[in-house]
């Protein structure tokens, strides 16, 4: 076989794989996540089609203003402007941001404002953890985030520091790699940061390629998310021609060179192994572990992945050491965490609360359900989160007192549950979801998702739920990566809590 015929092969791989690749560059983007189902995204869906060409994207998001439409030049409609075919309403358009915590660390600068031009972030004092940090050894700046406890904000929780030491310690070259590939939907503050307060971003990732010795740091923003990319780029720009990145930075030995990699319309490359085959210009398929990212990464090479969150949190840690952070929150939990709250609260927006803090406690901040509208459930952390039903609302936010009751967070996202709302037609959404956005590397998430789906589809009124729920059980235990493994628990609790309304009173 001619390399030629190969390299059309793999040409051909990459394009079938990635939605923007083999999608109508000038088709609308109509946000197909939850939080726009549930507020009548399928029926904005219709009445788009009808007038121009649309596809589907999971999330936008915009989940603070459901439904949501991106177009192709950029523009944002989000609620009452999509539903009415009113235009975009974007510019401006910020989510309402406030703290219960003592003080906001990831939101303190979006909660303000926005502190996009490096000029506003340098007088809040955006920069000078890193400039502080540049006197010292890279080892004191590894030691105070270990100190710290921090974890990733991501979903996985796993601890930032132990993921930088083991990055440190393997031979170099190392990069270091800003994860902006958000897609839960319920989620957006990474979105806002990377639009609102870039350089806070910016200065975690340096502080971490300092820290780790990595000479090349990369921000990987999904496509769904144009502003932010824009923003981002034009941030390393500025902080560039300001010296803080580049060549000798702030005229120090360390030198680092930042870029910004877009997505192609993938959810799957929000895990870190595929998000690193995509910047390789691979199909963004995960990948098995051992060995991990932080030793074999990015062409080989030990990378840290971090979302943006956690690294937003970084200039904090590095400026008023690891032992303050620790002192936040809880012992299993430091610090404070930003909550995305949906369209269908009362008070929707970001809420950042300390480690600890009580569900209930952040309802009664959000208003509960909209209007009079009362909740059947909380859908927490995503379509791999949780269903979270009343009894469990006074469960305090850390990530092991609600792995003790069986619960997970994930990146933070809460969509309100409506009472009465679609269950089944919601549980038909999760499964679509999953069967759209599956790589497809291993069969039990891909084939699974797709028989579960059909299955749920055509099963008749008070029909047995025993084969759903057993392919459940399968895809969550032989699947490669997250994806498949956790997916099918809110749907079994979606299944399970509301058995009645999804499959029958008989069921």
């Amino acid at each position: 076989m001619s390399q030629d015929v190969i390299a059309k092969t793999a040409a051909r791989e990459v394009a079938s794989f990635y939605a923007d690749l083999h999608a109508d560059p000038a088709a609308t983007r109509v946000c197909r996540g939850t939080s726009c189902w549930l507020a009548g995204g399928d029926e904005v869906w219709k009445l788009r089609a009808r007038k121009q060409p649309c596809r589907g994207a999971y999330c936008l998001g915009w989940c603070d203003r459901s439904p949501a439409l991106l177009f192709a030049d950029g523009r944002i409609a989000s609620g009452e402007r999509a539903r009415a075919d009113r235009g975009a309403d974007d510019e401006g358009a910020r989510p309402m941001v406030r703290s219960l915590a003592r003080e906001p660390i990831a939101t303190a600068r979006i909660g303000r404002g926005s502190f996009a031009a490096l000029v506003d972030a340098r007088r809040d004092g955006a920069y000078a953890a890193l400039e502080g940090a540049l006197a010292g050894p890279p080892e004191a700046v590894l030691a105070e985030v270990v100190r710290s406890r921090e974890r990733g904000r991501g979903g996985s929780g796993f601890a930032t520091g132990v993921k930088w030491r083991a990055c440190a310690a393997a031979p170099g070259p190392r990069v270091v790699v800003a994860n902006g590939d958000e897609g839960d939907p319920g989620s957006f503050v990474d979105r806002v940061l990377m639009e609102d307060d870039p350089h806070a971003v910016l200065e975690g990732l340096l502080l971490c390629a300092f820290a780790v010795g990595a000479s090349e740091g990369i921000v990987f923003v999904r496509s769904e998310y144009p502003r932010a990319q824009q923003r981002m780029r034009s941030a390393i720009e500025a902080a560039r021609a300001a010296g803080l990145a580049g060549p000798r930075i702030l005229g120090s030995d360390f030198s680092c060179e930042l870029r910004v990699v877009g997505g192609h319309g993938s959810y799957v490359c929000g895990e870190e192994t595929a998000l690193l085959n995509s910047i390789e210009g691979r199909r963004g398929e995960v990948r098995l572990r051992p060995p991990y990212p932080s030793e074999h990464g990015l062409h080989g090479r030990p990378t840290v992945v971090n979302n943006v969150e956690t690294l937003a949190c970084v200039p904090a840690i590095v400026a008023r050491g690891g032992d303050w952070f620790a002192s936040l929150g809880t012992a299993a939990s430091s610090g404070s965490i930003a909550l995305c709250l949906n369209a269908g609260f009362a008070r929707p927006g970001i809420v950042e609360i300390e480690f600890g803090t009580p569900l209930s406690t952040v309802l009664d901040e959000a208003g509960h359900g909209a209007g009079s509208c009362r909740l059947d459930a909380l859908l927490l952390g995503g379509p791999m989160g949780s269903v979270v039903l009343p009894k469990d609302w006074d469960a305090p936010v850390c990530y092991d007192a609600l792995s003790a009751r069986g619960l997970r967070l994930g990146h933070g996202g809460m969509v309100a549950l409506p009472e009465g709302a679609d269950v089944r037609g919601l549980l038909l959404h999760w499964l679509a979801f999953m069967r759209d956005e599956s790589c497809g590397r291993c069969a039990p998430c891909r084939l699974g998702s797709e028989r579960a789906h059909a299955w749920l589809e055509s099963a008749p009124r008070g029909a047995d739920d025993t084969a759903l729920l057993r392919l459940f059980d399968v895809m969550e235990q032989a699947s490669l990566c997250a994806f498949g493994q956790l997916l099918p628990g809110p749907m079994r609790e979606l299944a399970t809590f509301f058995r009645a309304r999804v499959f029958g009173a008989s069921a």
